[in-house]
């Protein structure tokens, strides 16, 4: 009796399509973005990572600042100072970058880590960090879809 395997060298490409898919930074690269963007939307809806609402600002700074609304935008420079890196195929950073200021105004990621912690007499606004759930959508956007489209079949 003779056995022969068709299809043996279409299963080998694929398998190795998706070793050399995993591999890569790409699918690093669409996590750490999409984090991002999902910290950035959150935090416009004066949201944290939990989707609970920021704690409001003390009556007194409200009124320095003219505004009640915390959205962690009110002078653009800690969110705008957000950046991704991506270190290897497993491993990605979102951070506010250090970017110093004159001597009388906090650097950046130093006010993003007081809000974050709620440090001193600031209110925890953690805008910082990703749910899980939302963490699993964007794996599977970036990484499980992807792998299911190499071998074939639509997620």
């Amino acid at each position: 009796m003779t056995v022969k395997l068709k299809g043996f060298r279409t299963t080998k490409r694929m398998l190795h399509d998706v070793e050399a898919f995993l591999r890569s930074t790409k699918p690093m690269e669409g996590i750490v973005e999409d984090v991002a963007e999902e910290i950035q939307k959150k935090t416009a809806r004066a949201a944290d990572y939990k989707n609970k609402p920021f704690e409001p600002y003390s009556p007194d700074y409200a009124k320095k600042k003219k505004t009640t609304h915390v959205d962690l935008r009110l002078s653009g420079r800690m969110l705008s100072s957000m950046r991704t890196k991506v270190i290897n195929a497993n491993h990605g950073r979102v951070f506010i970058k250090p970017a110093g200021y004159p001597k009388t105004r906090a650097k950046t990621d130093m006010v993003a880590n007081i809000h974050t912690t709620g440090t001193g007499k600031q209110p925890q606004r953690e805008f910082l960090n990703i749910s899980k759930s939302a963490m699993a959508k964007i794996h599977r956007k970036n990484y499980d879809n992807p792998i299911m489209k190499i071998l074939g079949r639509r997620k």
